[in-house]
């Protein structure tokens, strides 16, 4: 009982993917309880066979137990698989998709070992960021991955899967946050000595509050830039 509970409680908080507070990451926890459900119900269905057999009676029944055998412990299993195939293939298309064109884009660059984050919002001036992600809850964002140097994992488990920076290749993700809160992202691509200083938090808003902020931030930044000698 003891271990059931200890275990439970690493399900949840802000860096978890089966704490959900994204699209992607919903779909992709169902998929996870699909998987663990139907690979539960086909490891009892094969301890049960083990125990059928070490039980059944030689001679005669040998030839009807090995048909049952071949059918219960091979083509039912098969049948099961190839579902759970179909259906991990049916949620891929919705993890991979481009947001829409009128999508708010954020660039993202992986250094060495932090990531810049730079807002380009449509009647705002441009601003950047150090480890740090503000998101208007429901709505869709797609984020621009980008490495000068090594690769890079950018990973939101609360929020989506796990997108690639590739040095010489540009990478998007789409992410739409439900859930306003704090998430914890972190790189999930090993990618040097101070990989684990790579973590980060994204803000998640509700849109009103959102747009106040990145007003704020733009604003700040045109009176930085009017200062500037």
């Amino acid at each position: 009982m003891i271990l059931a509970l200890s275990i439970a409680t690493g399900c949840g908080g802000i860096q978890s993917s089966l704490s959900t507070a994204g699209a992607e990451a919903e779909s992709i926890a169902s998929l996870f309880w699909m998987m663990t459900g139907s690979g539960a119900v086909i490891w009892l269905a094969m301890m049960g066979l083990a125990i059928y057999a070490a039980q059944s009676k030689g001679g005669e029944h040998r030839r009807p137990f090995a048909r049952k055998l071949i059918v219960l412990g091979g083509v039912i299993p098969a049948i099961v698989l190839f579902a759970l195939l179909v259906y991990g293939l049916r949620v891929l298309p919705s993890l991979i998709a481009h947001a829409p064109a009128s999508a708010m884009k954020v660039t993202v660059f992986g250094e060495q070992w932090w990531w810049r984050v730079r807002y380009e919002a449509p009647g705002t001036e441009p601003f950047e960021l150090a480890n740090e992600i503000w998101l208007p809850e429901g709505e869709a964002v797609e984020f621009i991955l980008r490495s000068n140097n090594v690769i890079h994992s950018f990973w939101v488990p609360s929020l989506a899967g796990k997108m690639d920076l590739i040095p010489g290749r540009v990478n998007h993700l789409t992410i739409h946050p439900q859930r306003s809160g704090v998430y914890r992202g972190a790189c999930a691509e090993y990618c040097g000595r101070a990989h684990a200083q790579m973590n980060f938090y994204v803000v998640v808003k509700p849109k009103a509050e959102f747009d106040r902020w990145l007003k704020a931030q733009s604003g700040s930044a045109s009176l930085a830039a009017s200062v500037e000698p």
